[in-house]
This record gives structure tokens, sequence and C-alpha cells, in this order.
């Protein structure tokens, strides 16, 4: 008995991110409740009612203020002026009838921070110092840490040229606090105030050895007459005691994140479900990982330089996120679980993304839960160091009788109560988790309802319901024949071993067939196929060798029943120039009358060196919720720009292999479906 899949919406990868002195560092990672050790405390029966929950300090990226990095060609030059200086933001007084104005700006490097301001139509008086009483700006500045917000109050006293020399120290509305080493300020007079550079290093925060994503600030000027206080001038609420007040203060990965994506899609001020800050990369630098809606985000001070970002539509709703070294890096990965309803049921898969490099990829894939109705199928996970271990766990409301929910495709399968695997371990191979091991059990047979047939009321046994389709046996004995006889037709060497072996339905009867690929040739062969005497055989011409093609994977894609082929590989041209260029594309077949026919081609991604675009590729259940679409989006750009990418964006629906669709095309969307031969363009 085959069972019914469904294709998960899982898209390809785009990439387009007076206070105290400085105190410890707060770890900001939360006890070790991952999914894993939640199985374990919880008998494995994951929630299908939880929802995503947050640390409680998200914040939108977008803020009054932004930090902007400095650019090496410009440096600050401390002279007291704002000349080289990006535009300023002008602080609102709390008083209306204040005549006092101040404005700012915030810059930064590797190694400092920059503040500079402008203060007008005040009156400071700088003549005599006033220990508790001085004009002064107040920088309120807040790190994510541990669920919380560790907050500073910077305070910077402007000098009068001759007089005395300003200072910057820890404090805030005059307090007295030490002087911080390193720091400076450099003043200058201008008509009716003064405009000053102040200077301080990164080192004062104890947080930002690691974190610089994620940060809230605000600037204030205070102004006094005497000991009275005038007017307080400030850019936002909140300070180093009220830190859950602090605007955000976004840096120029966030600032990608915001301009580039939040504000095109018109959520630029909203408040992502979850901000999660881990060392997913690269150095010891934390990444901000956030999730808005459907979109998740991933950005950092050093990710891609820090002047690009990673996202991904999830395509469903997130249950949960978690950063934990399943992979053995050294760095966290991103577990996730995502939440599917499929024709009225609740799926959840579990997904590992591991960033082994730039581009971020899936290394392991499980759907880990069904519900409909009262009933209720879970597995269990036991996450480890490059392990992962998934046990079956006893079933609520199902039994093998009366279980018909679709099981998930591109993923691992669930595993069921009254199958032949009780557990099964993966291991980690430097690349993805791949199945190790796994313990089996006697399955549970199937019977048909009522008394049976008259003779005693026997039953007749079917096969289980979880058996795999598609899954890759080794050492399959079907069609043992037909191997032999393309080996000997083919000139095939035993030893050459299939890079794909998948027993599944593609087509005729209800019988699996074998569907093999071996070098660069598929071969489909069964005992319901073609009469059991003869095989089906393509050759995929469109790459060069053997080793460009990366997998070939069976998905009931059109909707009629047998699964269709899957393949995704590189194909290799040269560019006017002489360069490589790397070109990776999805080709899908299908089996139709015992042959195999190329119904869709779509290039996904193209790379030249380091330079690469990629586009977002998935497939999405069609209307008549039989079969899939492929909805195609632009991604985003590494190294390449409208200007220096060497080709056009070409038009869908002209070529035998749909284009690429590029960040910069003019093409937001396309959409191809099944009309019964082929996949074409939805107009």
């Amino acid at each position: 008995m085959n069972k019914t899949r469904f294709i998960a919406a899982i898209p390809l990868f785009l990439l387009a991110c007076g206070g105290p002195p400085p105190k410890a560092a707060t770890s900001d990672k939360r006890p070790d409740d991952s999914i894993g050790n939640q199985a374990v405390s919880q008998g494995g029966v994951l929630s299908l009612t939880e929802t995503v929950q947050g640390s409680g300090t998200e914040a939108a990226i977008n803020g009054p203020l932004r930090f902007e990095q400095i650019d090496p060609q410009s440096p600050v030059k401390m002279d007291g002026l704002l000349k080289e200086w990006p535009a300023s933001f002008s602080a609102k007084a709390d008083k209306a009838d204040s005549a006092t104005k101040f404005s700012v700006s915030l810059q930064y490097d590797d190694q400092k921070i920059y503040v500079g301001g402008l203060i007008t139509d005040a009156s400071p008086s700088h003549t005599k110092r006033m220990a508790d009483s001085e004009d002064h700006v107040v920088f309120s500045l807040a790190f994510p840490a541990g669920g919380q917000l560790s907050a500073y109050d910077i305070a910077i006293y402007p000098g009068v040229p001759g007089d005395y020399a300003g200072t910057v120290k820890f404090g805030a509305f005059g307090k007295k606090g030490e002087e911080i080493p390193g720091a400076k300020i450099v003043e200058a007079p201008v008509q009716g105030g003064l405009s000053f550079e102040a200077v301080l290093p990164w080192s004062t925060f104890t947080e930002a050895r690691t974190m610089r994503v994620g940060m809230r600030g605000a600037v204030r000027y205070v102004d006094y007459d005497g000991k009275a206080l005038v007017a307080t001038v400030a850019t936002g609420p909140g300070d180093a005691t009220h830190a859950a007040q602090l605007p955000s203060l976004p840096t120029e990965p966030e600032q990608a994140v915001l301009d580039n994506l939040l504000s095109l899609k018109g959520i630029q001020n909203e408040v992502p479900k979850i901000d999660l800050y881990a060392d997913v990369i690269g150095d010891g630098m934390k990444e901000r990982v956030s999730v808005f809606g459907k979109l998740l985000t991933v950005c950092g001070p050093t990710y891609r330089e820090g002047k690009q970002f990673y996202y991904r539509d999830l395509g469903a709703e997130l249950v949960r996120l978690e950063a934990k070294d399943a992979t053995g890096r050294g760095k966290d990965d991103l577990l996730l679980r995502r939440r599917f309803v499929v024709k009225g049921a609740t799926h959840e898969l579990f997904e590992i993304m591991s960033f082994i490099a730039d581009e971020p990829a899936i290394v392991f894939s499980q759907e880990i839960a069904i519900a409909s109705g009262p009933g209720r199928i879970t597995n269990s996970l036991h996450i480890g160091k490059k392990e992962i271990e998934v046990q079956t766990e006893p079933a609520q409301g199902f039994d093998v009788n009366t279980f018909k929910e679709p099981l998930a495709s591109d993923t691992n399968d669930l595993l069921l109560p009254w199958g032949a695997v009780k557990s099964r371990t993966f291991k980690f191979d430097g690349q993805r988790f791949t199945k190790a091991s796994e313990v089996a059990q006697a399955p549970t047979l199937t019977k048909p309802t009522g008394d049976g047939p008259a003779n005693g009321g026997q039953t007749t046994a079917q096969l289980p319901r979880d058996v795999p389709t598609p899954a890759v046996r080794t050492g399959s004995d079907v069609g043992k024949e037909m191997l032999a006889q393309y080996r000997k037709d083919q000139g095939v060497a035993e030893s050459v071993r299939p890079k794909a072996d998948l027993e599944v339905h593609v087509d005729g009867d209800a019988r699996p067939e074998r569907v093999l690929l071996i070098g660069r040739d598929i071969i489909v062969f069964g005992p319901g196929f073609r009469g059991g005497t003869q095989y089906a055989r393509i050759t995929l011409t469109q790459f060069t060798d053997e080793a460009d093609i990366v997998e070939m994977r069976a998905r009931d894609l059109t909707g009629d029943g047998g699964a269709d082929l899957v393949v995704r590989g590189a194909r290799h041209m040269q560019a006017s120039n002489g360069d490589k260029v790397d070109v990776d594309a999805m080709f899908v077949y299908e089996v139709r009358k015992e042959a195999l026919t190329r119904v869709f081609a779509i290039e996904t991604g193209r790379s030249m060196g380091e330079k690469r675009v990629q586009a977002l590729v998935q497939f999405i259940p069609n209307r008549s919720g039989k079969g899939f679409d492929v909805d195609v989006r632009p991604g985003v750009a590494h190294g390449w720009t409208a200007k220096t990418f060497p080709w056009q964006q070409e038009q869908p629906g002209q070529s035998p292999v749909e284009p690429l669709i590029l960040p910069w095309g003019g093409i937001t969307n396309v959409k191809y479906t099944y009309d019964g031969t082929q996949y074409v363009r939805v107009p």
C-alpha cells in the first residue's frame, strides 16, 4: 500500500543584518531546553498547540536614530565640526516653550563609537564647573543579554577651549562617575551654541565584545540654569534605568534588512516574533536572527562584511526556534519547528539550518508530528553533538487502520508506531545528517473491516502503512535482471554504484518501480513496468559530468499518484571574458506511458568565483489540492549589483529552461502549473 504524500513548501536558500563601570557580560543563552531535551523530558510528546515565544526583548529594527558605519575613506577628523558627518536627527524637547535645540548623529567603526552633536539657542554656562548641575549630553545604550537588557548611560560634558577640557564618563544627570579610558570629546563654538564630537571605545561595554546588533539607544541634552533643570531634549524615551523604553538603534547590517526587505514589504515598524542572538558563522561576533511573520532574517556585524543579510520565507508558521551546536562546528546551528495544515491535519517539521558556508543549508529535516481531531502521532528527538536519534512514541487516537493522513515529502518520514522502524539515528558527515543506523520492530499489519470472507473470517494481511515511498533501499533485488541487462547494454561495470537508488511507484500498476541514477543515466524498471522485461533510460546530457548532479529525489508533483523525479545539479558555461560560470538548475521528469519525459526545468542560481545570485524556488499546493505549482521569486545577490551583473534578465516562458529571476530584474513573482503535459507559466 503506497502512502499519500504532500510536499512541504520548503524554499531554496537566498542571500540577499552616574552609572556603574562596565559590568561582567551576561550570557544571552537560555537554559538548554532545546527541542531534543524537551522531547526527552516530556516523553517525546511535542505540543501541537505551542506557539513561538520570544525573549521579551524583541524590538522593531526601525528607530529614530541610526548607527552609521564609518567609511574608511572618510574618517572622523575630531575637530569638533560636523562637516563630514551624516545627516543628524533633531531631538525633541520635553517642554513646548523650550528654546533649546539639539541634533545628533552616531557613527561607529570596528574599534570605536562616535557621537556628534549640535546644541543651539541654549544658554550653556561653562565658565564655572558645577559638580552636580552642568549642561551635558547623555548617550544611553542597551544590549540584549539573557532575555534582558544590559544598559549604560554615558555622560558627555563639553569643555571650554582654553579653560578646561571636556570629559566623557559613566553617569547621567550630572551624577559623578568614572571617566572612560580612551574616550575623548572635542568641541567647537558655533553661532548660538556649540558643536562637538565625542569618541569612546567599544571596549567600554563588556557585551560589545560579541554583541553589536539588537542594540537600543537614545541621546539627550540636559540643559541646566545653575542647578535648576531647564529642559531635556531627547531623540527618544528611556535611559539605563528604563532600558525597555529605549528605541532601536540599528547598525548597518540591520539597516540593510530594514531598507531592502522590511520596508519593501511595508513591515518596517513591525516587532519580530522572536530575536535570537547566536554565533552562527565567522568570528565570535553574534548574529541577529529575527522572525517577522513567516520571514526569517539573519544579519551581523561581520557576516558578509556587515553589509548584507540572509532571509528565508519559512512558508509556514514557526513554532520554535533555538540555537545549538548540533553539527559540532563550534558554532550555533538554528533548530526550527514549523507547522503546516494539510487538508485539516496539522503537521510539524523539524529542521536544522547550518551556516557551513555564507549561504546556509538545511542539514537535517524530519517530520515529527501529525494531529487530526483527537488523533496524534509524535516522534521524540534526542539531539547530541553530531548525532540525532528519532524515536516513535505511542499514538493517541490513531491506529494502523484509522490513520489516513498524508506524510510529508522533501523530509525524513515520520516514524509510525506500527511501522517496521522503532528508532533511527542520523550522524553528521560534514555536510548533512545521514542515516547511520535504525532499530527495527515487528510491524502491525492492517486488516479489512468487517468479519472477513466466509471461510472462517480469515483476513488477508496488507503492507503496513509506513512503507517508505520513496525510500532509498540499498541492496534491493527488484529488477535485478534488468539492472544486469542495463550494465551489459551500456558497458557499465558492476563496480559503478548508483548515486541514487529509489524503490517507488512512478508509472503503471500500483507496484513500485526501481529508479536508479547511475552516472548521468536515469533507469526505470520493475515487475509492472513494460511487462517486467524492459527498462526505460534517459541520459542527463545537460550535465557535463556525473559529479555535477547533486541529487535525484522522487516526489508526486503532478498529482497523478505516481512519483515524479526531481534532479538538481550544476551546469557550466564560459563568460565572454573567459571566466567560468556555474549555473544551478532543477529539472523535473515524469514517467508517463512507460517513458521518461522532462516536464520542467529552471535555473535557480548562478555563480562566478565569489559572486553569486540565488533565486527562491518552492513547491506550493495548487488549487485542486492534487498537485503542486512552482513559485519563483527573486533572491539576493552577493558580489554583483544591477550595474555589474553581466547578463540581462531573461523573460520567463521563452526557452526550454526557465530563467533565473534576478533581484533587480523587475519580476517580483512567477508561477508555473502543470497542464497535464508539462509545467507552464501562469499568466
